[in-house]
């Protein structure tokens, strides 16, 4: 005797084709999540170990606030073009990870790209570039970086050393010399007229800004830029360095005439991280 064949109603079907596909989409969707969290955790892990000693890190930055005048009426202080200028010397240490110098801790290549100059005031020309060591503290008409970035020459012995033009992006292999910078926010006010001290004197610096009650405010900026390191390995390290051109909190310091500022870091605050083997 045949049993009777029962043919389950299309409703019953429909309803467990729809629950096997969403069951083969869960299971690929939790699979999917477990290997990318079982991949991001071994990257993760892999990328701590080899920072976790920083073969390069940024140990000190020195910034210097003030303003320049140019008097184009010959003296009568009646056609005054000014500008803001903050000198960037950034210090990296080398040695934290390796005392002596090895080939891991010694620079063959830098270049600074990336390169931005965020402000809320579209006033004066905002020009960022290498400047020579030796001008610190002085005013100089800087040309912008170029599309490239920044690209600096690397001195690998004494005898170059004797040689070499502090005017052409220099940078010591041995990273004993600082990271030179200039920003300049030129010509923020031009054809104006300065009344003198009362000793009938005044000086082209960041005395001049209070002389004439400019705004600081429209001075700040955010300077930001990414740092690369190719050590003689030819292994690649990145730095992601930024800095507050805040002349408004320094509004005191700054109209006496400049202001220097000394900036510590944190050990892991500006490590270069290790992108390439």
């Amino acid at each position: 005797m045949f049993e009777k064949l029962i043919r389950r109603p299309k409703l019953l079907i429909l309803i467990d084709i729809i629950l096997l596909i969403i069951s083969i989409f869960a299971y690929n969707f939790i699979y999917n999540v477990e290997v990318n969290k079982r991949i991001y955790s071994e990257t993760s892990s892999r990328f701590a170990e080899n920072n976790k000693d920083a073969t390069f890190r940024i140990e000190k930055i020195i910034l210097y606030f003030s303003a320049n005048a140019v008097d184009n009426s010959n003296g009568n202080l009646q056609d005054i073009d000014i500008s803001q200028y903050t000198d960037m010397e950034i210090y990296i240490n080398n040695t934290s990870k390796i005392r002596e110098l090895t080939a891991e801790n010694t620079v063959n290549e830098l270049f600074i790209d990336n390169i931005k100059i965020n402000s809320n005031s579209n006033i004066g020309t905002k020009l960022i570039n290498y400047k020579n060591p030796q001008n610190c503290g002085k005013y100089v008409n800087l040309n912008n970086y170029s599309n490239d970035g920044i690209l600096f020459n690397i001195i690998k012995s004494n005898e170059k050393l004797k040689t070499a033009d502090y005017e052409n992006n220099i940078f010591y292999t041995d990273c004993s010399n600082p990271i030179s910078l200039g920003y300049v926010n030129k010509n923020i006010l031009t054809g104006c007229e300065v009344s003198s001290d009362v000793d009938g004197t005044i000086m082209f610096d960041g005395s001049i800004l209070k002389a004439i009650n400019f705004d600081l405010d429209q001075l700040k900026a955010k300077i930001s830029m990414k740092i690369h390191i190719k050590n003689n390995y030819n292994e690649e390290y990145v730095c992601n360095f930024s800095v507050d051109n805040d002349v408004n909190t320094l509004a005191k310091e700054i109209y006496s005439g400049y202001y220097m500022k000394i900036i510590t870091p944190q050990p892991d605050e500006y490590t270069f991280l290790k992108i390439s083997n």
